[in-house]
């Protein structure tokens, strides 16, 4: 009769672990969005910078995971990178291409991307990208530049995921080449 009870045990403990792993496989096992970055800008300037981490503020306060970006609908967006190391990548790429020179042992630019959000609840979908962007001199200490820059687009529901997301970046960092506060200060 012992030997029954212990069975049953076994095989009830069995069938729980099962169980959580069957969820866990549904909810985290899903295909995650592949995401590569291609510099767009076709301007030019000179001067030169270094590029520090950014720190994806919604991942930290863990509403997110660091490879998802918020989003109003149910389901939610896993992607193949961490959206921290991606922007960092995105914005090295970015700044490459249009000639400044990221060698500089005093400047670092750097900063926080606070808010990435797909809000899908209307019949498109509004992208809003907030980046806190900050450039400090290393020999200082001293905040040379500090600003937000806001990327929002409406878009289609049928759009590309990835190259909407590289769209969203690649306008907010042009929003900063656009600065003349930014340039004056890496020139």
């Amino acid at each position: 009769m012992k030997k029954i009870a212990g069975s049953r045990k076994i095989l009830v403990l069995t069938v729980i672990i099962l169980l959580w792993g069957v969820t866990l496989f549904f909810m985290e096992g899903c295909a995650r969005i592949p995401l590569s970055y291609l510099p767009g800008s076709v301007s030019k300037f000179s001067g030169s910078v270094s590029i520090s981490n950014f720190k994806y503020v919604p991942a930290e306060a863990g509403k997110v995971k660091p490879y998802q970006i918020r989003n109003t609908s149910l389901g939610s967006l896993k992607f193949d990178k961490n959206i921290d190391t991606f922007f960092r990548d995105a914005v090295f790429a970015e700044l490459h291409s249009t000639g400044i020179k990221l060698d500089n042992n005093n400047l670092m630019l750097g900063g926080e991307i606070e808010d990435f959000l797909i809000d899908e609840l209307s019949a498109s979908v509004d992208w809003t990208l907030i980046v806190n962007y900050s450039v400090k001199n290393l020999q200082t200490g001293d905040t040379l530049y500090k600003l937000t820059k806001i990327t929002k687009r409406n878009a289609s529901k049928l759009v590309n995921i990835s190259s909407a997301v590289n769209e969203m970046i690649k306008l907010n960092i042009e929003e900063l080449l656009q600065d003349e506060e930014f340039i004056r200060i890496i020139y």
